[in-house]
């Protein structure tokens, strides 16, 4: 990593507990050199103590280099689905089932999934993760994807 021949990154999924909160800093050692994104999954409708800014700064404000990734709440009926499915969501949005056939999902609920994917998607080129992971590929080497995308 040093030597720039590999990038590490860290995606620490938070949840909203101070239990959670706390693995921050345990942590903290162990990611010095490394890519660090606090991801904020909002699974349901909890907060991260955003309402609180004094709990709030003294977690999220730990490393001066994480970033934050924000992926919003799917509607549950739309995950629940894709879940019953037993298939990715991009596949789920395709109307195709896990061995590739046609499928009969929800035209609205494959609309929700879109719309997700669409917003989890922009989250990474906010932070530029295409480009962090991509510094880090040979230039001979494959290409590579994040989450669905090219």
């Amino acid at each position: 990593m040093k030597k720039g021949q590999l990038t590490f990154a860290v995606f620490h999924i938070l949840g909203s507990s101070i239990a959670s909160l706390n693995e921050i800093e345990d942590t903290s050692a162990f990611t010095t050199d490394a890519k660090y994104f606090l991801v904020k999954n909002f699974i349901n409708n909890t907060s991260f103590f955003e309402w609180d800014q004094a709990t709030h700064a003294s977690y999220f404000r730990k490393f001066k280099d994480a970033i934050e990734i924000t992926i919003p709440k799917l509607n549950e009926m739309a995950y629940e689905q894709v879940e019953l499915a037993s298939v990715p969501f991009l596949t789920f949005v395709a109307n195709k089932l896990a061995s590739g056939d046609a499928a009969n999902y929800s035209f609205v609920l494959r609309g929700y999934v879109r719309h997700w994917l669409g917003n989890v998607w922009g989250e990474y080129d906010r932070v530029k993760l295409n480009e962090i992971v991509a510094t880090a590929a040979a230039p001979a080497g494959p290409r590579v994807q994040v989450a669905g995308r090219s």
